[in-house]
């Protein structure tokens, strides 16, 4: 890794203006990604500009904006403010996702030469060729966990509400420090409570409205065992978040005997979403890779278009089956 770091700071050196990206709909350990190295990259006198997508984005993340924005100068943009600036010594950091066609826009990969990708998540087919440099390891718990060592090899203090959006990031990507953990993921967190991490502003971000909690609990009453080890939960007709998903695979973890959960909603009009979770003895990346998405060994999602609800839950079915 040291390596890798060390020639990621000389790109920092040489580059004009530095955009960070992550996947489409990024989540709390991809933009805590993004404002931890923000800080790494301001060490070496560049201001980066992190690209957010205000029209698709998920309700924690445009709380931690907002919050951000209050207390810390970092400048944030859409698509179309970045792209007129775009030379030949732009660099693009891409955080925690290395497949093209998951990112927040694929079509950047067009624009800019040099490409950095830096991710947690399993290698899967379709990684982005084009990257002049990249760190892509399953070895670490999150994005947020790599950043948090290099924040530590180049001696950056950070302030506190960076350090709470990451910590929050982490706890998201190990479900409450639940799977995917080491030793050096709690060194990571404890670093993160040593520069101010603020357990009370963390809940904030993960507040929700009522009525969104008491229907995604409705939902669970629709789930129900595949086998002796694994529950699926299926939707309504109705368009959903895909945090939705992903925190109702989470909840239905609960269960007893439970060892992966799947749900499965429309997370658009023409498109379906299944969001997964295990606790570790079942490799749900392999499950959703099938499905044409992929992830993490205990944390993967995939998106299937024009079919329906129950197509795709047979095509899951015959998977675990």
């Amino acid at each position: 890794m040291d390596q890798f770091l060390d020639k990621l700071n000389i790109q920092i050196r040489k580059a004009s203006n530095i955009l960070i990206m992550s996947h489409r709909y990024m989540d709390l350990d991809g933009f805590g990604a993004a404002l931890g190295i923000s800080k790494i990259i301001e060490k070496y006198g560049r201001k980066p500009t992190i690209i957010v997508n205000s029209e698709e984005q998920d309700p924690s993340i445009t709380k931690a904006v907002s919050k951000v924005k209050r207390k810390v100068s970092f400048v944030f943009k859409e698509k179309q403010e970045i792209e007129e600036n775009i030379d030949d010594k732009t660099l693009l950091i891409i955080l925690d996702v290395h497949k093209r066609e998951m990112l927040e826009y694929p079509d950047l990969l067009d624009k800019v030469k040099n490409i950095v990708i830096v991710d947690h998540h399993i290698k899967g087919e379709n990684m982005i060729e084009q990257a002049t440099l990249s760190y892509v390891t399953t070895s670490v718990s999150s994005t947020v966990e790599i950043i948090v060592d290099y924040l530590k090899k180049e001696a950056i203090q950070i302030e506190s509400v960076v350090s709470t959006i990451m910590l929050a990031g982490m706890y998201i990507d190990t479900n409450n420090f639940n799977v995917k953990t080491s030793s050096n993921t709690f060194l990571a967190a404890s670093y993160l409570m040593e520069n101010g991490a603020d357990n009370i502003l963390k809940q904030e971000l993960f507040q929700e409205n009522k009525k969104n909690f008491i229907r995604r609990q409705k939902m669970l009453k629709n789930s129900h065992m595949i086998n002796n080890h694994m529950i699926v939960c299926i939707l309504d007709k109705n368009v959903y978040q895909r945090s939705d998903l992903a925190k109702i695979a989470e909840e239905l973890l609960q269960f007893e005997e439970v060892e992966a959960s799947f749900a499965i909603g429309y997370v658009d009009e023409n498109m379906v979403g299944v969001s997964s979770r295990s606790l570790g003895k079942i490799n749900v990346e392999r499950v959703m890779k099938q499905l044409g998405g992929g992830g993490h060994k205990t944390d993967a999602a995939a998106t299937v278009q024009n079919v329906s609800l129950a197509k795709v839950q047979d095509a899951l079915t015959k998977i675990l089956n």
